[in-house]
């Protein structure tokens, strides 16, 4: 792991400017973010969640939609990152409901224990060691930190559907998922690689929102950089270490190369498209939208 000192050495002197050039679109959210005061906060922040992620007590990183940060019952089974404090009102008022409910609970366990001195202080935190990204100084570099960071650590990842994007898996694929598909899945991987690559492309929102590229678009980006590969099943899609992997170093120089290699930062759709279809399926044209696949309108926040 990079100590402080490196992190912050690393933006200052080699890689302040190429974020700068390339995420001009960040000063809608933060105006004045190319300042030297506030990018220092921005970096401070970063290194924190560098450190918390790399230290993932469940060794797992959540991906998805922004709407995965208020689903509740995803927050309270994988908790959330929260190293600088929680971003949204709604996920912090699941953290604090669930941290009273497990108190209780852990109350009630032990109220007849004769020695009080062992009982526990805390059990489950589902901050600060948590899988889902919520952070206050959201920023693209502390996004890109996300990846880093578990990257490092040589951490799984999975995708959580958001609720539309669930009923569209299931009224497609709901009735795969039973013990005889899964046993048949394990000789025909691609049935359900497949069945992966349609619902993408009906979903290509989840990559692109009003012309833009999506977040989830970018974190696929690096885990290609940085030696993963998807792995599919009917149940969900998860994202692991290669053995070529395993002897890649992430650092932030290899993911802005990679982010400009799909020319990310010029949001260039066609060639984003591209690299995440090779990437996904060792096809180029695997998301490629034509006349027979266009994508249905799905509403996502």
């Amino acid at each position: 792991m990079l100590s402080k000192a490196e992190f912050v050495s690393q933006f200052t002197y080699e890689l302040k400017r190429d974020y700068l050039c390339h995420n001009a679109w960040y000063a809608k959210y933060v105006r004045d973010w190319t300042k030297e005061d506030i990018l220092t906060v921005l970096i401070n922040a970063a290194y924190k969640l560098y450190c918390a992620t790399a230290t993932n007590a469940l060794e797992l990183t959540i991906l998805g939609g922004t709407e995965i940060r208020t689903d509740s019952a995803l927050v309270r089974g994988f908790g959330v990152t929260a190293a600088n404090g929680i971003q949204d009102a709604t996920t912090r008022k699941i953290v604090l409901d669930e941290l009273v409910r497990r108190d209780v609970a852990n109350k009630s366990q032990f109220i007849n224990d004769a020695n009080p001195a062992i009982r526990p202080q805390k059990y489950n935190r589902i901050t600060k060691i948590g899988s889902i990204l919520s952070e206050k100084h959201w920023s693209p570099i502390l996004n890109d930190t996300l990846i880093i960071g578990a990257t490092t650590a040589g951490q799984q990842f999975k995708l959580a559907l958001t609720a539309e994007e669930q009923v569209d898996w299931h009224h497609t694929n709901g009735r795969k998922v039973n013990r005889v598909a899964v046993l048949r899945a394990n000789f025909d991987k691609n049935e359900c690689k497949n069945a992966w690559k349609a619902f993408f492309r009906s979903n290509i929102q989840m990559f692109f929102r009003d012309g833009t590229p999506r977040v989830f678009a970018r974190e696929l980006i690096g885990l290609c950089a940085f030696g993963y590969q998807p792995d599919f099943s009917w149940h969900e899609l998860g994202f692991r270490r290669t053995k070529a992997g395993k002897k890649i170093t992430p650092t932030f120089r290899k993911y802005l190369s990679a982010l400009v290699d799909a020319k990310f930062q010029d949001n260039d759709r066609e060639e984003i498209l591209k690299t995440l279809g090779t990437f996904l399926f060792g096809d180029n044209k695997a998301l490629t939208i034509t006349s027979s696949n266009k994508p249905k309108v799905v509403v996502t926040a």
